[in-house]
């Protein structure tokens, strides 16, 4: 079953500062490539954002996170650390906590200065209280989640920047663990990455009843059919069921 089609924003805004990074100017170039509208801005600031919710969602900004913003965060119980790639989801779930977590319109914020987002973990090695310091979890490591405030895989064909983090951790030589829950199935391309065993992988499934508040998201045959895939490539999975949701004639489902 091949992959949907991935994720494509009609506009790209781009700031001087994020073109100043290789990997800020290579979603630039994945997104012209693709199609996309391209719109350098004159500044660092964010302008010209979309007014409605429909073009917002169509909208992806390529940005520097700020110090405060690349500094990972407690994030229990999820995992020791959060560290984020990006802002923002390209899916409609109805039910996702995103809309009232992030401020202004939902555009994606994706993250140009991964370089220096990554340098900022290793000095948590050892730390949290999570994983790291619990004695019936301790062989997981240190645990960094990079996907509370986005689905990675969702726009990993623009940004890269999931696979540069699988990267970092496969050859990071230490007891550490990279992990992130998707919807979506774009997994082709992580499937030969040196990934160590030092990444796993968990697809957010439901009913098929619960569909109808899914919007933009692959059907779950497609995400069983990654989660298969990424499992016979070496990655560590799982299964998030989330959130519980009371349908009418839920036995049914």
């Amino acid at each position: 079953m091949p992959a949907a089609p991935f994720w494509t924003p009609k506009r790209l805004l781009v700031t001087p500062a994020a073109l100043r990074f290789d990997h800020g100017a290579a979603m630039v170039e994945r997104a012209a490539a693709a199609g996309t509208e391209i719109v350098r801005l004159p500044a660092d600031r964010l302008s010209a954002l979309p007014a409605t919710y429909r073009d917002a969602k169509t909208t992806m900004a390529v940005v520097v996170a700020s110090p405060s913003r690349r500094r990972p965060q407690p994030i229990p119980p999820s995992a020791d650390w959060r560290f984020d790639l990006a802002e923002g989801c390209p899916a409609h779930c109805q039910y996702c906590y995103l809309a009232g977590s992030l401020a202004g319109p939902p555009i994606i914020r994706a993250y140009a200065n991964l370089p220096e987002i990554l340098a900022e973990l290793p000095p948590l090695l050892g730390q949290g209280s999570v994983t790291s310091r619990s004695k019936a979890r301790r062989d997981e490591g240190t645990t960094f989640e990079c996907s509370c405030y986005t689905d990675p895989l969702a726009i990993e064909p623009l940004t890269g920047s999931l696979a540069v983090a699988i990267r970092h951790f496969g050859a990071w030589n230490a007891p550490v663990q990279l992990r992130f829950t998707t919807k979506f199935d774009a997994v082709a391309p992580l499937l030969g990455l040196p990934h160590g065993g030092r990444t796993r992988i968990r697809f957010s499934l439901n009913a098929r009843a619960a569909e109808q508040y899914e919007g933009g998201a692959p059907r779950m045959p497609r995400r069983l059919q990654a989660l298969r895939s990424v499992a016979q490539a070496g990655y560590p999975v799982g299964i998030t069921l989330a959130p519980i949701l009371p349908l009418v004639n839920w036995r049914e489902c």
